[in-house]
C-alpha cells in the first residue's frame, strides 16, 4: 500500500521550518537555518536557492516530491485573505521552480496549527494560551470557542523597549539574565505608554525620556538603570500575561494549560506565573515559537489524535558509517568506543573539568539543547561557566547557564523542556537556574549519562547548553559539530561513539 505523505511548512518571512508527516505520524521537522548556519531565514530569503530543508524531508519519500499528497502552508495570525492567497501561490511557485512539481498547497489556520502541536506534544492539555506579537487567545483543548481573542501590544512594545538595551527582538527572553540585578521602578510609566500606544521608530526617545538614560547597545557595560529597566519590562510582561490569566473564570484556569508562543522561552516567566497560579499546571513545548506551526499543520490535515506524544527528536539522524565518512574527509583524528565506554569516556572528562560536546541521535526541534546537540560541564567546576561564556558562546557574564537532571532527582519539578528553574545550593548558591528534568522513557540516552556521571562523582546535574558556536544556530550535522569543535574550546566531542579530544 502507498503511503500518504503531507509536507508542512511555516515561515514565509522569518524561522522557516519544514515537517514531513507520513501515514498520520509526524516522522522528521527540521528548520532551514540549522543547516544553512544563518539565524531567521525566511521562505522569501530562500526564492533563489531553495530550501534545504525541503530537501532533507523530500529525501525521506520514496518518489520525492511527487510522492506528496499535499502542502500545508500555515500563515501569520495575523494574515488577511489577501496575504493568505499570496502565500500560497508563493509556495506552489517556489515548488514549481526547484521540485517541477506542484501538489496542493492548503492553507491552515495559524492558530488552528497551534493547538494541534500543542494538543500533540501534551497529550491533549485542558486549555491553551497563546500570547504572540499581536494577539492573545485562550482557548480550551477540544473546543473552538475561544475564551478571548484580544490584541495584544505587550509583546511588540517589550521588543522594542529590548531593543534600546541593546537586545535583538526575537532574544527579548534574554531580558530575564540581567532583570535579576534590578529593581521594577519603572513598571508604572511603562505600563502607561502602553496603554496609550506608542511609537517603534521614536522608542529610543520614549525610553530615554522615561529612564533618564541614553541606549546601550552591547557588553557589560549596563548600570543600575539598565538593569531595573529590564526588571520593569519583565515585571511589565508578567502582569500583563497574569492578566489575561485572571479575565478568564477561576474554572476554566483548572488544571493543564499550555504555554504557547515565543515569550514563553522565559524560564523565569513561567516560574512567576506557577507561583500566581498554584492550582493550575503549566507546561511549554520544546518549540513553543513560530516554527512549530510547520508540525501543526499536517496535523490538522490529517486530522491528528493525542494518543501517542510527539518527541523533540525529529532532526536528522546519522549512522556511524555517515559519521566516519565525514570524520574522514575531514581528516580528524578519532576513537571509535562502545557506547559504555563513550560513557565512562565523558564521565571521566566531565570530572577533570573539560567541555564535552555531545551529538547523538536525531537532531531537536526548536532552538532548546535537549542532550541531541548539547555541551556538557561540571556544575561542580568553579570555572564551569566562565569557560563556557569565554570559550564557546562569547556570552557577557551576567548570562547563566541550564542544567540537566534526572527527573527523579528534582521532584516536583515538571520541565523535560527546559522551561522551568530550580535552586541547587550546592553549585549556584540561592541563585535560581534553568532545568531539564530527564526521563529514562524521554530520553534514555541523556539519563543513563545523568546516571553514570552521578554515580561515579556523586554530582547530580550537568550544565548543559547547546552544540554551538557564537550566534550559530545548533550544529545540526556531524560536519556542523566538526566545525564547533574545533573553532571554539570545547576539549572533547563525541559523535555517536567516536571521541575526539584536543591534544
Amino acid at each position: 500500500m502507498k503511503e500518504s505523505s503531507t509536507l508542512g511548512v511555516s515561515g514565509m518571512n522569518h524561522a522557516f521550518a519544514v515537517s514531513l508527516l507520513k501515514d498520520g505520524q509526524v516522522t522528521f521537522a527540521i528548520e532551514e537555518d540549522k543547516l544553512r548556519r544563518f539565524r531567521g531565514l525566511g521562505m522569501r530569503h530562500l526564492k533563489t536557492m531553495g530550501s534545504r530543508a525541503i530537501d532533507l524531508a523530500l529525501s525521506k519519500v520514496d518518489g520525492g516530491i511527487r510522492s506528496i499528497r499535499s502542502v500545508a502552508y500555515v500563515p501569520t495570525v495575523d494574515a488577511c485573505e489577501a496575504q493568505i492567497a499570496e502565500q500560497c501561490a508563493f509556495v506552489a511557485e517556489f515548488l514549481q521552480r526547484f521540485y517541477d512539481c506542484s501538489p496542493t498547497v492548503v492553507p491552515v489556520d495559524h492558530i488552528t496549527a497551534r493547538l494541534a502541536f500543542e494538543r500533540a506534544v501534551h497529550g491533549n492539555p485542558d486549555h491553551v494560551l497563546y500570547a504572540s506579537r499581536s494577539r492573545a487567545i485562550y482557548v480550551g483543548s477540544s473546543s473552538s470557542t475561544y475564551d478571548f481573542n484580544n490584541e495584544f501590544a505587550a509583546v511588540p512594545f517589550v521588543e522594542c523597549c529590548a531593543e534600546f538595551l541593546g537586545f535583538d527582538q526575537s532574544k527579548i527572553h534574554h531580558l530575564e539574565s540581567i532583570a535579576k540585578f534590578g529593581t521594577p521602578r519603572f513598571v508604572g510609566p511603562l505600563k502607561s505608554l502602553l496603554r496609550e500606544g506608542f511609537d517603534p521608530t521614536c522608542i529610543n526617545k520614549t525610553m530615554g525620556a522615561v529612564t533618564g538614560s541614553s541606549q546601550v547597545c552591547s557588553g557589560d557595560s549596563f548600570k543600575d538603570v539598565h538593569f531595573d529597566l529590564a526588571a520593569s519590562l519583565h515585571a511589565l510582561l508578567y502582569e500583563e500575561v497574569c492578566d489575561l490569566l485572571r479575565s478568564v473564570p477561576a474554572e476554566r484556569r483548572m488544571g493543564t494549560i499550555a504555554l504557547s508562543g515565543g515569550v514563553f522561552h522565559s524560564w523565569s516567566l513561567n516560574d512567576a506565573l506557577t507561583a500566581e497560579f498554584p492550582s493550575t499546571r503549566f507546561v511549554v513545548s520544546f518549540a513553543p515559537g513560530n516554527a512549530s506551526c510547520a508540525v501543526g499543520g499536517p496535523l490538522v490535515l490529517c486530522s491528528y489524535g493525542s494518543e501517542k506524544r510527539l518527541s523533540p527528536f525529529l532532526g536528522p539522524k546519522y549512522t556511524q558509517n555517515d559519521v566516519k565518512a565525514v570524520l574522514d574527509n575531514c581528516k580528524a583524528r578519532y576513537e571509535l568506543h562502545s557506547f559504555r565506554q563513550a560513557i565512562g569516556i565523558v564521565c571521566d572528562a566531565l570530572m577533570k573539568g573539560d567541555m564535552v560536546g555531545w551529538f547523538s541521535g536525531p537532531c531537536e526541534f526548536g532552538y532548546r539543547a535537549l542532550g541531541a546537540r548539547s555541551v556538557f560541564a561540571n556544575p561542580e567546576n568553579p570555572y564551569a561557566c566562565d569557560n563556557l561564556s569565554s570559550f564557546l558562546k562569547l556570552r557577557p557574564s551576567y548570562f547563566t547557564y541550564a542544567v540537566a537532571m534526572k527527573d527523579c532527582d528534582a521532584p516536583g519539578i515538571d520541565s523535560p523542556h527546559l522551561s522551568r528553574s530550580t535552586r541547587l545550593p550546592e553549585y549556584f548558591g540561592e541563585s535560581p537556574v534553568r532545568i531539564q528534568t530527564v526521563s529514562p522513557a524521554g530520553n534514555p540516552v541523556l539519563h543513563q549519562l545523568l546516571e553514570a556521571f552521578q554515580a561515579r562523582s556523586g554530582v547530580r546535574a550537568l550544565l548543559n547548553t547547546s552544540l554551538n558556536y557564537f550566534d550559530e544556530p545548533i550544529a545540526c550535522t556531524p560536519r556542523d559539530a566538526l566545525k564547533t569543535f574545533y573553532a571554539s574550546g570545547l576539549d572533547m566531542l563525541v559523535i555517536e561513539n567516536f571521541v575526539l579530544r584536543k591534544t
